[in-house]
């Protein structure tokens, strides 16, 4: 079994996105794990800085596998698009912050008004997806 960084890479912020998704369920369900949340929810915009970098690599990294397999690898799409989705929501602060107000990050304050309500969502497909990283990796079949 080989793993190589950049799959560990992609399954520590598949995870941390899921948690971060879920993160106000979770609160609700365990209170006894607020303070620990709170921890990783101090650094949510960092992680979806990252997020967004990270999944526009992989959105151009399927697309340039798109010329060479003749079998598109949907899960590779689905990915990039779940990390793109939940970084831009976590990290639409940080970038405020970073370039200031200005067309380009309102009509960013838009889209992402319209992708939070999938908040959640986005968690739990981050979720299952590392879920599915780390299943297909180890060795088992999956699909």
């Amino acid at each position: 079994m080989f793993w190589s960084f950049w799959t560990l890479f992609t399954l520590t912020l598949l995870i941390l996105l899921g948690v971060l998704g879920i993160a106000s369920w979770i609160k609700t369900r365990q209170p006894n794990l607020s303070q620990q949340i709170g921890k990783l929810e101090s650094v949510e915009g960092v992680i979806g800085l990252v997020g967004l970098v990270w999944g526009l690599v992989l959105l151009l990294r399927w697309l340039e596998s798109l010329g060479y397999y003749h079998s598109l690898n949907l899960v590779a799409l689905i990915v990039a698009l779940a990390i793109l989705g939940l970084s831009l929501i976590l990290a639409l602060p940080q970038l405020r912050s970073m370039i200031g107000s200005n067309d380009f990050t309102t009509r960013l304050s838009t889209f992402t008004g319209r992708l939070a309500p999938y908040k959640m969502v986005l968690g739990i497909v981050c979720l299952v997806l590392a879920l599915y990283v780390l299943l297909s990796f180890s060795g088992l079949r999956v699909f």
